[in-house]
């Protein structure tokens, strides 16, 4: 049954970074074009977005408007720029007060979308909400943030953490109106105010007159939930819709001499990469011998599938986290190379012999690893699980491919350990070098609490020093010098983590729009520089047009 939900309420710097835009013609997947009822042309003062699944949760404490859609209803603390730093936004400045206390000054002036005005309340409502939560990566505890007055807060997280300020800028912290939820009652500060939510449809949100900075050069925005990304293709085609993300990465290199859309690239912010069940059960539990990783690892050829198939959306990557937040250190993390040579030599000398059929055999046992993709869609993984099956094939491993609908039903197989490999698509969200190593491979979990993650992938105490180090040091080379060690031991000497690539955000976006710049996290996109006005160029900002030619 769909979910109706309606709501209005009673009033109405950013950095330069490198923009990859490939002006091309979309692919022709379908000569008629698409009508959706649901999804029709809009005006020239709504713009409508082709989204990915509704990934929502509907239940009290859910992340409606923030994520896995962002749709600036609400706002950080901090804000990540594209690379990857920090700058004000709803505080104004911040100061560390050893041991382990960040006090925060805050943007005075800011109007909520209820018509209050926005303060230190608001700040300790949404801290003691996340603490309610489990207190996240952060350590955040219900009595970690303390009023000092209505525009100054301390926050001082229950463990050492002196990565807090990086970590709030991750959008799931943003700040929510006192004694309201995204669910029940979204109050935010942002540039758009919440209008209208129909489960699995659409979310629809509209201008905040009264926003404090930039205002939105839009009336409304209307995300439309459309899981199939050809799908989504189609919509662009036929006008339904002005921009669609999490495209096919491979579209970035096919031609089409009919559609007046070019396809906008972002720098490397997400990831993919499989992960190795190193603690798994029988019969998953073959990720255990160091050998079959090492195996795999030299056995996958990285290079091969960036250029065959995501040769403008991706580049062939030794890491997860994006190289501009590790700097120098980015070069202390190798990857494996491929060697199939290597592999078949490291099988051999473990004493897998290939069987009549190629397959690999040891004390009567194949050598058959599952492979389950999901993460966040089956979709967007497209065509590297047959890929990677055939690089395996050549040297005596058999994979299974176990696709999954949807994210929902990966994280219950995630929780069921049934897997050896584990593709996902994933991405940095927030300023914190050890961000994904501490989320997805730390043995003390999220909040102290173990997760399936950490169950199926977490190397041990060498690891967990490392996070632990970078949580407590105070400059900048230390920092990124744990998070490169952490990767150095996933990737490098464990094999937990077979990196693929570093990919780029790829978009979808019709010659009408103008102002568009693709963040590297979806979740820190912006939306109020963005309008509509005319045909004929995509265009960054007010001037770059970027002519839609064949190419």
């Amino acid at each position: 049954m769909s979910m109706l939900f309606r709501c209005r309420s009673s009033r109405p710097g950013f950095a330069a970074f490198r923009l990859r835009t490939i002006v091309l013609w979309l692919a022709l997947v379908y000569a008629h074009g698409c009508k959706d009822s649901r999804q029709a042309t809009a005006s020239n003062d709504e713009l409508v977005i082709a989204a990915p699944a509704d990934g929502y949760n509907t239940e009290v404490g859910s992340d409606l408007g923030i994520y896995p859609v962002n749709a600036n209803i609400y706002e950080t603390l901090v804000r990540l720029t594209a690379d990857y730093r920090v700058e004000p936004m709803l505080a104004a400045s911040w100061e560390f007060r050893p041991p382990n206390t960040w006090r925060f000054h805050l943007r005075r002036g800011v109007m909520m979308h209820d018509g209050s005005v926005f303060g230190a309340e608001a700040v300790m409502w949404t801290m003691q909400r996340i603490a309610r939560q489990g207190g996240g990566t952060m350590g955040i505890g219900l009595e970690s943030a303390q009023v000092l007055d209505d525009s100054t807060v301390d926050i001082t997280p229950v463990r050492t953490n002196i990565r807090l300020v990086e970590q709030l800028a991750h959008p799931n912290w943003s700040v929510i109106g006192a004694g309201s939820e995204p669910m029940t009652r979204p109050i935010g500060t942002g540039p758009f105010r919440f209008a209208e939510y129909v489960k699995g449809e659409h979310l629809a949100v509209e201008r905040f007159p009264e926003y404090w900075g930039d205002r939105a050069k839009l009336g409304r925005l209307r995300f439309n939930f459309t899981p199939d990304p050809n799908t989504r293709v189609r919509l662009l085609r036929s006008g339904s819709a002005h921009i669609a993300f999490d495209l096919p990465r491979e579209i970035t290199g096919q031609v089409d001499m009919a559609a007046r859309v070019g396809i906008v690239t972002s720098a490397v912010g997400g990831y993919e990469a499989l992960y190795v069940s190193i603690n798994g059960r029988t019969p998953y539990e073959l990720g255990r011998d160091s050998t079959i990783r090492a195996a795999v690892a030299n056995a996958i050829d990285r290079q091969a599938i960036v250029s065959r198939v995501w040769s403008r959306s991706a580049e062939a990557s030794p890491t997860v986290i994006p190289p501009a937040l590790l700097g120098q250190h980015a070069k202390e993390i190798r990857g494996r190379s491929f060697d199939r040579a290597l592999a078949a030599r490291i099988l051999d000398g473990s004493g897998w012999i290939p069987g009549p059929d190629g397959v690999r055999v040891k004390r009567g046992r194949r050598l058959t690893l599952t492979m389950v993709v999901g993460f966040p869609n089956p979709y967007i993984h497209k065509p590297m699980p047959e890929l990677v099956q055939a690089q395996l094939k050549a040297v005596g491993i058999e994979m299974r491919i176990v696709q999954l609908p949807d994210n929902a039903a990966y994280q219950a197989r995630v929780r069921s350990g049934e897997g050896d490999l584990w593709a996902e698509a994933g991405g940095q969200n927030d300023a914190n070098p050890c961000f994904l190593p501490e989320l997805l491979f730390y043995s003390g979990g999220v909040g102290g609490r173990p997760t399936s993650y950490n169950r199926l992938f977490a190397p041990g105490p060498e690891l967990d020093r490392s996070i632990e180090g970078c949580r407590s040091a105070t400059d900048s080379h230390t920092i990124r010098r744990h998070a490169s060690d952490a990767m150095r031991l996933l990737v490098d000497e464990e094999t937990v983590v077979i990196p693929l690539a570093g990919t780029y955000r790829v978009w979808g976006v019709s010659d009408q729009v103008r102002g568009f710049d693709p963040h590297p996290s979806n979740l820190s996109q912006r939306w109020n520089g963005v309008w509509l006005n005319g045909r004929g160029e995509v265009r960054r900002g007010d001037d770059k047009p970027y002519r839609l030619v064949p190419q």
